[in-house]
C-alpha cells in the first residue's frame, strides 16, 4: 500500500491529490488477513508533512468465538493520519514518516485502524449457538445427544429435595 507522492512533497501548502485504493487479498498482520481493501484517500500537503484522510472498505477473515468456524466480516473504517518529513517534525505520536523518495506507506495506519474497528468478540452470525461444552459438536450444524444437565454425584441427593 505504497504511494508515490513526490510531486505533493514539493507542492505548495494546501495542494491535494486523491488516490483510489484497490488492494487484493493480503496479510497485514500475522492474525489479520483481508480479502481486499477498497476506497479513496485524499492526500493534502500541510505544514511539515502530508495529511491523509479517506474511507476504506474490506472483508476480514475472522474466526467465530462461539463455534470456532472461519467467516468473512465486512469492515468499513477511516484513515485520518499525518505523515511527517522527519521525526523532528512530529508534534504528537504516533507519527508516520514520508520516505526520502516521497513514498507514503498506508499499510501500518490501515492495519491499526482495522484492529481498532474489529469487534472484540467476532460472531459468524448474531444467533450463533456455539459448540456443545461436553462433546464439542457445532450446534449450528447439528444437535448433540448429550444430557442437558449433568449433576455432580456428590450433590445428587440435593436434587431429590426439589
Amino acid at each position: 500500500m505504497k504511494y508515490q507522492l513526490s510531486s505533493l512533497v514539493t507542492a505548495s501548502l494546501g495542494t491535494r491529490t486523491t488516490v483510489n485504493v484497490h488492494v487484493g487479498s493480503t496479510i497485514l498482520d500475522e492474525d489479520l488477513e483481508v480479502e481486499f481493501i477498497r476506497g479513496e484517500v485524499q492526500f493534502t500537503r500541510v505544514n511539515q508533512g502530508i495529511y491523509a484522510q479517506g474511507y476504506l472498505q474490506t472483508q476480514v477473515n475472522l474466526t467465530c468465538v462461539r463455534c470456532l468456524e472461519p467467516f468473512s466480516y465486512p469492515l468499513d473504517f477511516e484513515i485520518d493520519e499525518r505523515f511527517a518529513f522527519s521525526r523532528g517534525d512530529a508534534a504528537e505520536e504516533p507519527i508516520y514518516l514520508i520516505a526520502s523518495d516521497g513514498v507514503i506507506d498506508l499499510a501500518e495506519p490501515t492495519r491499526q485502524q482495522m484492529w481498532i474497528s474489529l469487534p472484540i468478540q467476532p460472531l459468524c452470525r448474531p444467533d450463533c449457538r456455539g459448540l456443545c461444552a461436553q462433546c464439542g459438536v457445532n450446534l449450528n450444524d447439528e444437535s448433540c445427544t448429550c444430557q442437558e444437565e449433568t449433576i455432580d454425584p456428590r450433590l445428587a441427593a440435593l436434587k431429590e429435595l426439589l
